[in-house]
């Protein structure tokens, strides 16, 4: 049987071969193609004029995802859209009849425009009187204004020319056509002619400039779009010579950055070491953006890397933020780590983060921390023109002044990937309290014992584990701007702990010294929230809670280890008041050198939260909850130890590990009260668990993680000694790589040591394409299979 007929019969088999009716018309999945698709029939059917409300920003985007997409297009759309990367003026082009016979040439630029009809710019000529009309001279000086600023000066790579190009306009220079069409302008190619890679592509660009912009918003204002757009549109043509498939939103988001370098109002004390010509009179970019940041700031709860509406316009406030915090160069820095792919979960941002000294979730929640000072929040520390944008909107429902309160968020509710919201604790009028705190808790990343997990689920959570250990884009960041009396402020933070998701900060005299709390709730998953729980996953949820701790009290815990191996905490209640459960907190320490003094925990404080020791801005995992029981009960059996530690590693040393613990009371909303800590800790008997039985058949298991990227394990179990191989087909069935792994005996190959590992290229070697596969392991006379997913 050849591979085909035998992925065809193992579809047949699962039943995953079924027709389903798809409605041409329907609206794609995805927003960004469905707006492509709308700015794409605004462009390709033409209105003899237009008013300011119907010019669009930027159609650059637009015709970019349409290329991306257009092999899985329908039909219908791939008609409908064919001429859409034609130059005006070409057979099939929407502006094919459009004629623009003049040419004017500079250093770097030939322009193409018109003196008659209804795409001609205005044709004042007095400055310079050239016979060139002014508006094509404002054009050409801002091109080469833009080119000399960007690549002489902040260093880009210069755009790729289109000499050999078909129709390149007549020479290698970078062609300007000038013409009305709805949209400030935009940059394309005539296609995708240059290196192409699965998540690579560069191309040479030309331009596109609307001509009657002075139509739109009148000579003064519509010269600054002139320029500014320039600048915008050229840097588009520099993000193709390094990948035009790096994220769209940054792509555009950076452009709309780059105007203010190049256009900036003639300002010097701009915080960059660009030697810009600042002139007297020049263009202030900065004049456009409170109403874009508006975007932004009125909806921080909105995944940073959206695509609907002009939020990716809005975004430039990331790139502000970056530039300012660490370097102007730092754009550029991340275009060249997108050379080599573009990559999910914001990828192309970690490596150049690392280079600054810092991690990328570290970075965004600073990041949200500087948006909380905008406007009249300003303190003249942060955003350069911090005064100048919008504040970032706090929602009314979101401010408290009467406690104890509490706010539950499910998947809809609460903020998306990689964004923030705001909730503001104001003392209640009038009223002291000695103690207040604010808690936050997010859904489990993991249980407590992941010892009744089967094991795809738990291969599932540890990937998510490891994942936040290294990199902390998982779970729930909490940022607090404390307020004073006297008018100071102070920014702390609470690390969730990894596996609860829960961290708490208490403070004293609020209503007295402290005036005001702002928590900055930030989601510091870059992508879509996808919980593991048992037999699946769900989208998350969160809550935060606020109020006066409980005032009830715990004897010092006292540690000893069973006969079972598990640890067994026991205290007495000395006070009963408030409290609804008591939880256990654990802490593990690892001697690395037998001089080490045993760490247990210091204050009060560290038990409520993860630490940040080396302060990446990811919580640290020794510090988790390990247990909860009712109020009344006096002690907890601890049968997780070892758990959060690889005891398969060679550097694993029981003798070393040692164990703390604290009791910790808790009120009928969620607040930790003060805990009881146990000073000595525990250094526990490590008794390795059975090994398994041998499996009583063979069976192939779900790969992890899933959805991957870049690579892959695949487990399996074996009933019987087998010769063992896996295959691996796309969606269309066509076979991407065949791994033979040989001879194996009857057992468990579970864990990553033991289960096939596909590294996620094909035979010839490539990176495989985002999208479903399937995979089939052969063994004697076993065949099965099961789908996987690469995201990127």
């Amino acid at each position: 049987m050849n591979h085909f007929k035998l992925f065809l019969a193992l579809l047949l088999t699962v039943g995953i071969l079924t027709a389903v009716p798809v409605s041409v018309d329907a609206r794609p999945p995805d927003p960004g193609l469905y707006d492509a698709i709308r700015s794409a029939r605004k462009y390709i059917n033409p209105k003899s004029h237009y008013t300011p409300s119907e010019i669009e920003e930027c159609f650059t985007d637009t015709f970019n995802i349409l290329g991306q997409n257009w092999d899985h297009l329908p039909a219908i759309y791939q008609r409908e859209f064919q001429g859409i990367f034609l130059r005006p003026g070409q057979p099939g082009s929407p502006y094919g009849s459009i004629n623009l016979p003049k040419k004017f040439d500079t250093a770097h630029f030939r322009f193409h425009y018109t003196t008659v009809g209804p795409h001609a710019p205005p044709l004042e000529d007095v400055n310079p009187m050239n016979g060139v009309p002014d508006y094509v001279d404002l054009c050409a000086e801002a091109h080469e204004r833009s080119f000399h600023v960007e690549v002489n000066l902040m260093g880009f790579k210069k755009p790729l020319d289109d000499f050999w190009v078909a129709e390149n306009g007549g020479n290698h220079k970078y062609d300007v056509y000038l013409f009305e069409f709805p949209a400030l302008g935009f940059t394309t190619t005539d296609w995708y002619n240059g290196r192409v890679l699965p998540t690579v592509t560069t191309f040479g660009p030309y331009f596109a400039i609307n001509s009657r912009l002075h139509d739109y918003y009148g000579k003064l204002r519509g010269n600054r779009f002139i320029e500014t757009t320039t600048a915008h549109e050229f840097l588009h043509g520099i993000q193709f010579a390094y990948n035009a498939f790096m994220p769209g939103w940054f792509m555009e988001a950076s452009a709309t950055w780059i105007e203010s370098k190049v256009y900036d109002g003639g300002l010097s004390e701009d915080r960059d070491d660009i030697p810009d010509p600042d002139e007297i009179g020049e263009s202030n970019a900065y004049d456009d953006y409170p109403q874009q940041l508006g975007i932004f700031l009125d909806q921080p709860d909105i995944a940073l890397d959206s695509r609907v509406g002009l939020h990716e316009y809005a975004a430039v406030i990331w790139v502000f933020y970056m530039a300012e915090r660490f370097d102007v160069d730092i754009v550029r820095q991340i275009y060249g780590v997108a050379t080599e792919g573009s990559y999910r979960e914001f990828g192309n941002f970690m490596e150049v983060f690392t280079n600054h000294g810092t991690t990328l979730v570290e970075a965004f929640k600073t990041f949200t921390e500087w948006n909380y000072f905008t406007h009249n929040r300003d303190d003249g520390k942060h955003y350069l023109n911090g005064h100048r944008f919008p504040p970032v909107v706090i929602h009314p429902h979101d401010v408290h002044d009467t406690y104890p309160v509490r706010a539950d968020w499910d998947s809809e509710a609460m903020p998306e990937p990689f964004s923030s919201r705001y909730i503001v604790f104001e003392p209640t009028p009038g009223v002291v309290m000695d103690e207040f705190a604010i808690k936050v808790d997010g859904a489990d990343i993991a249980p407590i014992d992941t010892s009744f997990l089967d094991v795809t689920d738990r291969a599932a959570v540890q990937n998510e584990l490891r994942r936040l250990d290294i990199l902390g884009l998982r779970g729930w960041g909490a940022k607090f701007i404390v307020e004073k009396s006297n008018g100071t402020h102070e920014v702390r933070e609470a690390f969730t702990y990894q596996r609860s998701q829960e961290g708490q900060i208490t403070v004293n005299d609020f209503g007295g010294d402290i005036r005001k709390i702002t928590l900055i709730l930030i989601n510091v998953r870059p992508d879509i929230e996808r919980v593991v729980i048992p037999g699946g996953a769900f989208g998350g949820a969160v809550s935060y809670m606020a109020g006066p701790p409980p005032a009830g009290a715990l004897s010092t815990p006292t540690l000893s280890q069973e006969s079972d191996s598990s640890v067994r905490i026991q205290w007495q209640l000395e006070d009963l008041t408030d409290i609804r459960e008591v939880v256990i907190v654990r802490k593990r320490y690892t001697s690395l050198v037998e001089t080490d003094d045993p760490r247990p925990f210091q204050t009060a404080a560290e038990v409520l939260n993860a630490a940040d020791r080396n302060e990446d801005g990811i919580p640290d995992s020794d510090i988790n909850i390990v247990g909860r029981v009712n109020a009344t009960d006096t002690y907890f059996e601890d049968a997780t130890i070892f758990q959060d530690i690889d005891v398969d590693s060679t550097r694993f040393d029981p003798v070393n590990t040692r164990y703390y613990y604290a009791v910790v009371p808790v009120n009928a909303i969620g607040i930790m009260g003060t805990p009881s800590i146990d000073p000595d800790g525990i250094t526990p008997i490590f008794n390795p668990l059975d090994i398994p039985a041998a499996p009583m058949r063979t069976q192939l298991l779900q790969s992890y993680p899933n959805p991957f990227n870049p690579d892959v394990w695949i487990p399996y179990e074996l009933g019987e000694d087998s010769t063992v191989s896996v295959e691996i087909y796309d969606i269309s069935g066509q076979l991407v790589r065949t791994l033979h792994v040989g001879m194996k005996k009857r057992g468990q190959y579970i864990t990553k040591d033991k289960a096939v590992y596909w590294d996620g290229r094909t035979q010839l070697g490539e990176r495989a394409t985002s999208g479903v596969y399937f995979y089939v392991l052969k063994a004697s006379d076993y065949i099965s299979m099961r789908k996987m997913a690469i995201l990127k």
